[in-house]
């Protein structure tokens, strides 16, 4: 009696904490989803995944009309880089920065620039024919438009 008594207390002190650790490990699986922004020149409306991914990779570096690509990404360090980093290319973002150094010096494909912000990000996307890059959300700033992902606004 008195053992089930004990059992119950600890049940009814640590259930809640039990929860909220529950709920935290729940909203962590759920990632954020990514939109494809482009400038105006270069890039296509529509992509396949596979096709963004050979893009991002360096694999696919001029777009149909002949235009030089550029891509610009978040920070590793940040939230949507992460996701990127997971998301785009399944390294972590110390591997994807190893993965761009290899290339670059390598001399296979030109490295990505990568901003601090997304203000950054899609302002320089808006000023570089060519260029995309992977945001949360986009602005719609001038000078760039949303790329669809297998049909989708968002992946």
């Amino acid at each position: 009696m008195i053992l089930q008594a004990f059992s119950i207390s600890l049940y009814r002190k640590y259930f809640p904490v039990v929860l909220l650790l529950l709920a935290g490990f729940i909203a962590s699986g759920q990632e954020t989803p990514l939109v494809v922004i482009s400038h105006t020149k270069g890039a296509p409306s529509m992509l396949k995944m596979s096709e963004l991914k050979a893009v991002l990779k360096g694999e696919r570096q001029r777009w149909g009309d002949g235009t030089k690509v550029s891509i610009y990404l978040m920070k590793t360090a940040t939230p949507v880089g992460k996701v990127t980093c997971n998301k785009v290319y399944n390294m972590s973002g110390d591997k994807v920065r190893r993965f761009w150094l290899e290339l670059s010096f390598g001399g296979k494909a030109e490295a990505p620039t990568f901003c601090n912000s997304a203000e950054e990000l899609e302002a320089l996307i808006a000023q570089n024919p060519g260029a995309i890059g992977i945001l949360d959300k986009s602005s719609g700033l001038a000078g760039t438009k949303t790329i669809m992902v297998d049909g989708k606004a968002s992946f």
